[in-house]
Parts: C-alpha cells; sequence; structure tokens
C-alpha cells in the first residue's frame, strides 16, 4: 500500500463520482441485476395473474352469455394449454364483452355461457369457472426474485451511503487487523472475507472496524491501515482501502473523482431502470 496523504479536515468535498461508485459498488450491481432480471418474470407472469379474489369480490349478478372467439394464449400452467375465452353478454339491452381464461374446457365458438359480473360495472366480469387473468395467484412466486435482487442491493446501497458520509465527515486514523473469517458470500467466485480491524478514537477508547472484500490483499500488506470513522460514533468506520471503492488522495488531501468508474458503475442499474420504464410504459400507458 501507498503512503496515504493526509486528507482535508471534515466536513471535506466528496467528487460526485466517488459517491456514484460507492452507491453502485459490485455488490449493489449485483443486486440490480437480480433485481431487474427477476423484475422481466415478474411482469411476465405476476402482472397476467389473476387477482379476482381481490378485485371481483361478490356480490355478483349472473346473465347468459356467448363465447365469440377462442384463442391459444401458447403460455401453460401445470402443463396444460392456457386458452383465452372472449365472450358477449347483454344487460338492458346495451352490449358488453370480455375475456376469460381457463387451463379446462373452454367450450367452443358460438356456446352459451354463464357470466358472472359485477352489479355497479358490469364491464368487469368474467365466465364463471373461468379467471380473469392468464395464470393463477400461485405464480407470484416469481416476486422471490426481484425480492432477493433487493435483499442485496437495499443493505449494499446504504454501506455505499455510509461510505459518501464517512468520507465527508470522518476522522481519519490507523487500524491494526484483528481477525479475518471467510463469509458464506461470493463475488465473481472468489469467497469474500470479513476483516475487523482496532483503532483508538480521538475519545481515547478502543473500537473496531469491520471491512467485507473478495481482495483482501490492500488490507493485509501493511501492519495498519488507514480509516475514516464518525467521530459521533466510531463503531461507523470505513476502511480505505476496501475494494472497490478505495478513494484517491490529490496531493493537497482532496479526494480525487473516479469518472470512468463512475460511469461503469451506472450501467447495469442504468439497463435496469430503462427496460422496466419500457415495460411500464407500453403495459400501462400505450
Amino acid at each position: 500500500m501507498q503512503s496515504v496523504p493526509m486528507l482535508t479536515p471534515p466536513p471535506r468535498p466528496v467528487p460526485l463520482s466517488l459517491r456514484v461508485v460507492n452507491m453502485f459498488n459490485v455488490v449493489a450491481q449485483i443486486g440490480w441485476f437480480v433485481f431487474g432480471f427477476g423484475m422481466i418474470f415478474f411482469w411476465v407472469f405476476a402482472g397476467s395473474a389473476d387477482y379476482s379474489f381481490l378485485t371481483f369480490r361478490g356480490p355478483h349478478e349472473e346473465t347468459t352469455g356467448k363465447i365469440t372467439s377462442i384463442r391459444e394464449t401458447g403460455a401453460s400452467e401445470n402443463r396444460q394449454h392456457v386458452s383465452e375465452v372472449h365472450y358477449q353478454f347483454s344487460l338492458a339491452g346495451e352490449g358488453f364483452s370480455g375475456k376469460s381464461y381457463t387451463t379446462g374446457g373452454a367450450g367452443s365458438e358460438g356456446d352459451e355461457v354463464t357470466v358472472e359480473y359485477a352489479p355497479d360495472d358490469p364491464m368487469r366480469s368474467r365466465i364463471a369457472g373461468m379467471r380473469r387473468g392468464m395464470f393463477s395467484p400461485g405464480v407470484l412466486f416469481v416476486a422471490i426474485f426481484p425480492f432477493v435482487g433487493a435483499v442485496i442491493l437495499i443493505p449494499s446501497t446504504l454501506m455505499g451511503l455510509k461510505r459518501n458520509r464517512l468520507l465527508r465527515e470522518g476522522i481519519l486514523t490507523m487500524g491494526t487487523l484483528k481477525s479475518k473469517e471467510a463469509t458464506n458470500m461470493t463475488v465473481n467466485k472468489r469467497r469474500v472475507f470479513e476483516l475487523r480491524f482496532d483503532f483508538t478514537a480521538r475519545d481515547g477508547q478502543r473500537h473496531e472496524a469491520v471491512a467485507r472484500s473478495s481482495d483482501t490483499a490492500k488490507l493485509e500488506d501493511e501492519a495498519q491501515e488507514p480509516l475514516l470513522y464518525d467521530p459521533n460514533d466510531p463503531s461507523r468506520a470505513y476502511m480505505l482501502d476496501e475494494a472497490p471503492a478505495r478513494p484517491q488522495v490529490e496531493m493537497n488531501g482532496d479526494l480525487r473523482g473516479r469518472t470512468g468508474a463512475a460511469v461503469g458503475s451506472l450501467i447495469v442499474p442504468g439497463l435496469v431502470i430503462g427496460v422496466q420504464a419500457l415495460i411500464i410504459y407500453f403495459k400501462f400507458v400505450v
């Protein structure tokens, strides 16, 4: 590790590019990827599920309708093909139409069917025994994938915010490696380790800083490693050599920006946000 120039006194300016790198760190980007990939499945399946148990609750009226067409959706559930059944019915001389879904017998064009409808809004209807959505509510299990992404994304983003706050307000000191243990997490097929460092704060008390990294070389190459801690709560500390957000310092003590790294760290989140925006636009606007 190269010698670390003294930082300017807090509160010090933190370049926007460095703040971006911290917020969209490697672990956060993994979370963004899992979240975005999972949301595609969520929109495809959960977005087409039948929520009648919430949105089509009784009491209902019944009338007779007629099947106008049957379309095979190409989707299947429990190895049964899902059919889209279009129908029409009349109330007080006014015609209404709708579509329902089924994995059972769909009947034939021209068949009479029993139609259930909401008395206050006949546009909300379905063929008795069929669904108003393509899939049953059981497909909501796909929500587990974006949920896992969020579980990864949120803590890592909060950690990035913590680093930014300490870069702005933290006090520089040195810590001594106390322990190193492997975690259950891997990044790019490399094991993530948890390293604990002892340091003395300006209150004269001993405190501990924790770093997690799959590249621990920079955290073990000196007897003591530089860190920043919160003077109001020394339990909040950040090892400067903790990859991948290692800040660089100008000779005058100012923090140096990382424009290239910031642009790269925005690619995955930008793609995820862009794809989700397009899906929402075509699903709800067009």
